[in-house]
């Protein structure tokens, strides 16, 4: 998933031709914003963005049309299976439109990424073995053989069940009647026609619904991704401890001097700068004044 890069593009299709393409839903609404203010415009992108079945999506793009003038055709500049979840593939389990998770890594190094490199690597390292360790303790404090996130988002679905009906052929199909919606469920297949569980691999209302009214329980359902041992077995090589800079061997290549620091004006900025466009504060949150 790219943040609006042009040259990482082109190394992508060069290296990796065959990995499937995404680019962050955040940075193309900035781009997009631009041009088309206002929140409810800014609400119905998001919807547009985040419904995981092609007939919602085109509902919500005709929505967005009657919100200007050449509006659709702006949006759909970008690829949809780009930024749509509807248009994702689903073998990678990951529905996320935005690339949260560069951004989160990003901001939790921020104070190494400002001094020399080899010392900002000694603490992105020194960082991840803490981080290890906590992640091991963590696995300690689950409930169940399934992961915290995973199990909250299979019990909102468990929640989003009880307003649908449900039908079954006496196999493997069940229709789910959810408002003016109906999706058909395999449950041997693994298929649901919202493809909400495809892509995520985590039951959604109408799996839970067809897994209940055969009696199991939709846990049985969850990809092995979110299981225990997925998540140890990530976590089952360990980086090795090292000496100080100081204690480390002598060479004789030429050693590599760090830049002369150069003073800069003000006060220096930690956070990340905002575009013109875009809005100082969260919508719908007050400032502290």
């Amino acid at each position: 998933m790219a943040d609006m890069q042009k040259g990482f593009i082109a190394a992508l299709n060069e290296v990796l031709p065959n990995a499937e393409f995404r680019m962050c839903a955040r940075h193309i609404w900035s781009n997009w914003h631009k041009k088309w203010k206002g929140e409810e415009r800014r609400k119905q992108f998001w919807k547009c963005s985040k419904y995981s079945y092609e007939v919602k999506f085109k509902e919500e793009l005709e929505k967005m049309d009657k919100l200007g003038k050449d509006i659709c055709r702006d949006l759909l500049y970008y690829p949809k299976k780009s930024w749509v979840r509807a248009y994702f593939e689903v073998h990678s389990k990951c529905d996320v439109v935005e690339n949260n998770m560069c951004e989160t890594f990003n901001s939790w190094i921020l104070a190494s990424r400002h001094k020399s490199i080899i010392t900002m690597l000694e603490e992105i390292r020194r960082k991840i073995m803490t981080r290890q360790v906590d992640m091991l303790k963590f696995a300690d404090t689950w409930i169940s053989d399934i992961s915290p996130m995973a199990r909250l988002l299979l019990e909102d679905s468990k929640e989003l069940a009880r307003k649908c009906i449900v039908l079954w052929n006496v196999d493997v199909g069940f229709e789910i009647g959810e408002g003016l919606h109906k999706h058909v469920v395999n449950l041997i297949d693994k298929v649901c026609t919202c493809r909400a569980w495809q892509l995520r691999g985590i039951p959604c209302q109408h799996v839970v619904l067809a897994y209940y009214h055969i009696n199991k329980e939709p846990e049985q359902a969850v990809e092995h991704w979110y299981k225990r041992y997925t998540f140890l077995k990530a976590y089952k090589y360990f980086i090795q401890p090292m000496t100080n800079m100081k204690m480390w061997p002598e060479t004789n290549n030429p050693k590599i001097e760090p830049p002369k620091p150069k003073p800069m004006s003000g006060r220096p900025q930690r956070n990340r700068r905002k575009g013109k466009d875009e809005p100082k504060t969260k919508y719908g949150k007050l400032s502290k004044c």
